[in-house]
């Protein structure tokens, strides 16, 4: 929320305290000045002194109506600035209520929002973190609001003192956890979308994946927008609906559980590759201006690479046509001798931890996709 908003709003609960204070000054120098012919000096250094209940006596009603004049105003500044005190004493915690829901929005930019909490959104935020990326997860449930910051808590304090993850981990400031409705307008401006790069929607509900699709892609078309979707059959719907990649958690976990079955070193290794904070990292690399690999053969690529960083080259993805979700491109793993790493695309390198650093500062280029537009 702006400041000028939140300004607006606070004066907006405490103009009347604030103007019964401002009567009653008034009507403490005017009454003073009037009943014991005093300046207007002396009369509002009375009124100060009195209302701020200091009463230093250098300055005194004189006479039996200015008494008077005095006794009922001591009674009307004790119950009026009571009730200003408690008026303000309530606004103050309000706003520790609105901080604590997140309804005053964020102004974090180049992040990932995250809409719902569930098993995926749980696992999605951690690798976000894992990578130190920004984050603005928002719930519909008050109650989940807690869970959210105590898994957050407990990742960021537990990752921190991990050596290879010191550094890497997302800093306190840039994750923001917001209560709303995300399926409504209002709700989604808390989250600061015309400056976010990436969404990902994974509540429980299909139908309401759908509609915030909907919304997100009308809010902030540069958006890419990932959905967790139960239904498999609503894949075609949520790509026609602009949205970028469709996942289904139930057909990907049963790949899993049928490889974890049959060979279970390959699905523990699909766990390792795809968690950011252990092992070793598969990450896309743009084959730009500056990335080495451009121009160069798959196989020259991987032996340059292998040498330079100790990383692997392990795919390619080449730009296959346009489409309106971004450059739709052919992943390639292990591809034939002699493809080409033409720029425009991307390449899939294996990549552990330890040699992260040295593959970065190599390749002169970011890991990840760069925001729709700016392919």
């Amino acid at each position: 929320m702006a400041p000028t908003v939140r300004l607006f709003r606070v004066f907006r609960k405490i103009w009347k305290p604030l103007s019964l204070v401002v009567v009653l000054f008034t009507v403490c120098v005017s009454g003073f000045i009037y009943y014991t012919h005093v300046s207007l000096l002396n009369g509002v250094y009375w009124g100060v002194i009195t209302m701020s209940t200091v009463g230093y006596g250098d300055v005194v009603p004189t006479n039996l109506p200015s008494k008077i004049f005095a006794m009922v105003l001591a009674g009307s500044t004790i119950g009026i600035i009571g009730y200003v005190v408690s008026t303000i004493s309530t606004l103050a915690i309000e706003a520790r209520e609105e901080e604590l829901l997140g309804l005053d929005g964020t102004k974090i930019t180049g992040h990932v929002v995250i809409l719902g909490w569930n098993a995926v959104a749980r696992s999605a935020l951690e690798e976000l973190i894992l990578t130190g990326r920004k984050v603005a997860i928002m719930t519909r449930t008050a109650e989940k609001l807690t869970e959210i910051r105590t898994f957050v808590s407990q990742l960021v304090r537990s990752a921190s003192s991990n050596p290879d993850l010191r550094g890497r981990v997302t800093k306190d400031r840039d994750i923001y956890i917001g209560l709303g409705d995300y399926a409504q307008r209002h709700s989604l401006e808390l989250l600061n979308l015309p400056k976010a790069i990436e969404a990902i929607v994974a509540s429980d509900d299909d139908a309401r994946n759908l509609m915030t699709a909907l919304l997100l892609k009308n809010l902030a078309p540069h958006l890419r927008v990932v959905v967790s979707a139960f239904h498999e059959e609503l894949r075609e719907t949520l790509h026609a609906a602009g949205v970028t990649y469709v996942i289904s958690p139930m057909d990907l976990g049963g790949r899993m559980v049928s490889a974890a079955a049959a060979q279970p070193e390959v699905a523990e290794a699909i766990s390792d590759l795809t968690s950011a904070g252990y092992g070793s990292d598969l990450n896309e690399y743009p084959l730009s201006v500056g990335n080495p690999l451009v121009g160069l053969t798959f196989d020259e690529g991987h032996k340059l690479l292998r040498e330079a960083t100790g990383a692997l080259l392990v795919g390619v993805a080449l730009r296959k046509k346009e489409g309106r979700n971004g450059r739709l491109f052919d992943v390639i793993l292990d591809p034939p001798v002699g493809t080409r790493l033409e720029e425009g695309g991307y390449v899939l390198i294996l990549v552990s931890m330890h040699n992260e650093d040295r593959l970065h500062s190599w390749l002169k280029v970011s890991p990840g996709r760069p925001p729709l537009g700016a392919e």
